[in-house]
């Protein structure tokens, strides 16, 4: 029994280890960080954009995404709830059918970002392409971030939307 005893706190002292090691390296990255991705849709252009700028149709394609409420209608206000807690979403700027810019918070896990998403005509369809500029306040997190793909993930996202929309009826 003792011997389980020492392994526990070898692997609980490894952890921590791990931990305050990672939160070390996040005080000396920047917490700015990048996400770029791009995808064919064969939709129309219009339909692509109305559907992505009203964010009530977040989860029904997105994973991530568990509900979304409106807050408001100036400024379109959302809370989305999803597998990171809920985060406050402002609609801040719209040019249909073509461009919107959005930004998130997650204030209690000091998250933040501005999304640019792009549709634009593409062959039969249109590209959708989304820019992401976060901010990560949280030194944890940003050590973390390290062992992340931001464009694989925003791609990941994208994937996701073309399964949804191209598995609908015309």
């Amino acid at each position: 029994m003792k011997k389980l005893g020492k392994w526990i706190a070898l692997a609980v002292a490894g952890l921590a280890t791990a931990v305050i090691l990672v939160t070390v390296i996040g005080f000396f990255r920047s917490p700015e960080v990048t996400a770029k991705a791009s995808i064919e849709i064969a939709r129309p252009q219009v339909e692509v954009y109305d559907f992505l700028v009203n964010l009530e149709n977040l989860p029904r394609w997105s994973s991530e995404v568990k509900s979304v409420r409106k807050v408001s209608d100036e400024p379109r206000r959302y809370v989305v709830s999803g597998n990171s807690g809920e985060m406050e979403t402002d609609i801040l700027n719209t040019e249909r059918p073509r461009r919107y810019v959005s930004r998130m918070a997650t204030p209690a896990m000091g998250f933040s970002g501005d999304w640019e998403i792009t549709v634009e005509p593409e062959g039969a369809g249109c590209r959708v392409s989304s820019n992401a500029k976060l901010r990560i306040e949280n030194p944890f997190f940003r050590g973390m971030a390290m062992f992340m793909n931001g464009d694989q993930a925003e791609e990941g996202t994208l994937v996701e939307l073309k399964r949804h929309l191209e598995a609908q009826v015309r």
